[in-house]
């Protein structure tokens, strides 16, 4: 049967088990021919699957509440890593003046900008320094974080640490990792699989065999790093290089083979976002997007 998924935005190493499980004919051995679609923004996806348009998406657990919908069934997260924000050393101390700092973010709106001054907030209150939100303007850009960092950015939101964290490892940048260790928040640097509600009801078996050919292939990826490598760069059609390598291998320790439809391992995120005021959405009707 064919079926689509279309990814949060760009394709990107994050993407590794549909590559794999495609290249590798994992898909074609449940019987599943795969299309995998890049939208042209970030909320495309979760929207044409609302629309029944689409069969899968993958996106962030953030976007499950803030786009919530009868519509959307997580099927998991698949991947976890690292994130918040990135704020430039050299910028710390601005805030901790009184100051203000510029956060460049590929999402701009009032509850994406919301989380990421909480976020910047927690981080100073470990050390007795309240920030107050003018002192930090958002400036909507690409997901280019280091760029616009480089180009004067005192920080970047939404970042991965697989990704940013290890460009700018590379790149020498100084920079503190507002993640949840340092900060204190429910850790949703992750991304889940949803599919359409009446899709997986009208085609449960094969939506199992959708998530079985991911976890073989998150298996695959565990198993053969460096074939899973090779196949990255032959199906993006990439240049290969000691950035892109590094990425690839930090993200691969960012698979879950076990990952399973549970409202608990994500309730800590929706109070997170209730706690903050950017969400009213009920644990009840939170939980009726998962199967368990």
């Amino acid at each position: 049967m064919n079926i689509s998924l279309a990814i949060e935005w760009f394709l990107n190493p994050d993407h590794l088990p549909f590559i794999v499980a495609k290249e590798m004919g994992i898909f074609e051995k449940y019987g599943i021919d795969f299309t995998l679609i890049e939208p042209d923004e970030h909320y495309d996806g979760l929207q044409q699957l609302k629309e029944g348009n689409i069969e899968f998406a993958t996106n962030e657990p953030l976007h499950l509440i803030e786009q919530f919908d009868p519509a959307f069934l997580s099927l998991g997260m698949f991947f976890k890593t690292k994130g918040g924000v990135l704020l430039k050393a050299s910028s710390y101390e601005k805030l901790k003046n009184g100051g203000s700092i510029t956060v460049t973010t590929p999402v701009s709106n009032e509850n994406t900008n919301a989380i990421g001054f909480e976020i910047i907030r927690r981080f100073y209150i470990k050390e007795n320094i309240e920030v107050k939100p003018e002192q930090v303007i958002f400036a909507p850009n690409g997901f280019e974080h280091l760029k616009y960092m480089r180009e004067g950015a005192d920080a970047g939101w939404l970042y991965f640490y697989n990704f940013e964290g290890i460009e700018a490892q590379h790149e020498g940048m100084e920079v503190l990792y507002l993640d949840a260790n340092t900060a204190g928040f429910a850790n949703f640097s992750a991304l889940d699989i949803f599919v359409n509600r009446s899709f997986y009801y009208e085609n449960t078996r094969l939506c199992e065999d959708f998530v079985n050919a991911i976890k073989e292939a998150i298996a695959f990826i565990e198993d053969c790093p460096d074939r899973t490598i090779e196949l990255y760069y032959s199906y993006t059609q990439s240049e290969r290089s000691a950035l892109m390598d590094d990425i690839l291998k930090a993200t691969m320790n960012c698979f879950d083979s076990c990952f399973t439809s549970n409202s608990e391992s994500e309730l800590p995120i929706l109070k997170f976002f209730q706690e903050i005021g950017i969400t009213d959405l009920s644990e009840e009707r939170f939980k009726t997007a998962f199967l368990n």
